[in-house]
């Protein structure tokens, strides 16, 4: 129950995002992966699935928290990879295993709101 809260909340602010954001490389002709369509629920996964630290149900934030850091890696990522289009491929890579590791890092290490 717990992890398709979790995943929930995660996916809905990243599909907004993302989604506009894959919408917005599709129309200016952006070259991006066709394993990066998807890689975008990978860190809400790997969040949902990582034992939680105790916290209360007001840390209901802490998957938009990771939803709004992953997206802004990923926007790093396009800029780069239109800047320069050789290191394309390994910034996509790059993308994926920064957004695991942000991740684990906000279900491990952000502190409990007060209750």
């Amino acid at each position: 129950m717990r992890t398709a809260l979790m995943l929930a909340l995660y996916t809905v602010p990243a599909a907004i995002l993302f989604g506009a954001t894959l919408a917005m490389a599709r129309v200016k002709r952006l070259e991006l992966l066709p394993l990066e369509r998807g890689a975008w629920l990978v860190p809400g996964v790997i969040y949902a699935l990582t034992p939680p630290a105790p916290k209360g149900i007001l840390n209901l934030i802490d998957p938009v928290v990771v939803a709004l850091l992953c997206w802004v890696v990923f926007i790093a990522r396009i800029a780069v990879g239109f800047k320069q289009p050789r290191a394309n491929r390994a910034a996509a890579y790059g993308t994926i295993g920064l957004g695991a590791a942000i991740a684990i890092a906000a279900a491990l290490f952000m502190p409990p709101l007060p209750q």
